[in-house]
This record gives C-alpha cells, structure tokens and sequence, in this order.
C-alpha cells in the first residue's frame, strides 16, 4: 500500500508544481492542508515502540497570500491544527501536543508559493 501512496504522491506533486507554475493564484487552505500533511508524514520520527510526529508548523507565505487570508488566519490556523491531529490518529502516528499552524510571511516568495517548516517539540 505504501508504494501506491508514494506513487501518487510523486504524481500528485509533478501535476500541482507544473499547474502552480503556469496559472499563477493565491494559496488555497486545501493546498496547506495537505502539504501540512506531507511535512507531517515526511519528517515522522521512529522511536523503540511509537512514531512521533512533529507538532509545531510554520507556514511562510507570500506578502500577498498573507494579506488574502488574514481576515480568518486565527479560524484557519485552528482548523489546520484539528486536520493534523486527525491525519496523525489516521496514520497511528504519536504527538506530544495537540499540533500549532503558525502563519509567517515571506518577501521572497510570489503569490501562489509557500514553505512550511515541521518540527518536533
């Protein structure tokens, strides 16, 4: 099953890189959410009996992307939180603490581009 979900991961994400490339537009949630995900699943760390996942999230978006969802930021920010929680029951994956979406923004990134930086506190 893992290869199937590695698969279409690989797929999932040559078809948004060339779409975000050639129709340039601002950041959906959906989009942070499942990248979210992602970071989540890549950056799992495997103990004796558990694997962890990071609980703290930083989301760096563009000047203008920032400015687009600054008006529900707090509500999205706790809706991402409640997403990841679920993601991590869904994958028997281990937190410490309930997840934190902290939204940064920054000046080099153009509208539509987006990091995110998972750790584990």
């Amino acid at each position: 099953m893992s290869v199937l979900r590695s698969l279409e991961s690989k797929i999932a994400g040559l078809v948004e890189g060339t779409f975000s490339r050639a129709f340039r537009s601002e950041v959906r949630p959906v989009e942070i959410a499942r990248k979210l995900a992602r970071e989540m699943d890549l950056h799992k760390s495997v103990s004796v009996s558990r694997t962890y996942a990071p609980n703290e999230y930083a989301v760096y978006l563009s000047p203008q992307d920032r400015e687009q969802l600054a008006s529900y930021e707090e509500a999205l920010r706790e809706e991402l939180a409640g997403y990841l929680l679920e993601h991590a029951r869904g994958e028997r994956l281990e937190l410490l603490t309930k997840p934190t979406v902290a939204f940064h923004t920054d000046e080099r990134l153009r509208l539509g581009e987006f990091g995110i930086q998972a750790r584990l506190v």
